[in-house]
């Protein structure tokens, strides 16, 4: 008996490529970048919850070290598909790594942005258990 050959895997897609900004007042331009995650294959209504691999040695403010940070989260349309934004206080509290004042005003003397280089996320359906995995390249702006 003959079996038909496996197709080959899709190719991976390039990551997202995001410029983050190591000094002020450029860093901020961050918070005006929409970033958001997309997908496809979950169940209608799905609560989908979209966390960062944090790699060894990069230290998240309130996060044990090898555990995921949560970005953003979103809920399933009828057909499955969600669309997650990540919002300034995450952008504030996990990219750039900053705090916040008592005012709800960003602190940016207290910016230590991540370190540049290749991040991977995953968008996680609550229900379903369904997984999907990208990359996103943040990376120093382009002189």
């Amino acid at each position: 008996t003959l079996t038909p050959p496996v197709p080959p895997a899709s190719p991976e897609p390039p990551p997202l490529k995001v410029t983050l900004p190591t000094t002020l007042p450029a860093m901020m331009s961050i918070l005006q970048t929409r970033i958001y995650f997309s997908g496809q294959g979950f169940q209608p209504k799905e609560m989908v919850v979209v966390e960062m691999d944090v790699p060894p040695g990069v230290e998240i403010p309130a996060v044990k070290p090898g555990e995921p940070v949560g970005v953003a989260f979103a809920y399933a349309d009828e057909q499955g598909n969600f669309t997650a934004d990540v919002e300034a206080m995450t952008k504030i509290q996990t990219f750039l790594r900053g705090t916040i004042l008592p005012t709800l005003a960003p602190d940016p003397k207290s910016f230590k942005p991540i370190p540049h280089g290749i991040y991977t996320f995953r968008s996680t359906g609550t229900e379903s258990g369904r997984v999907g995995v990208f990359t996103v390249d943040f990376a120093p702006p382009v002189k």
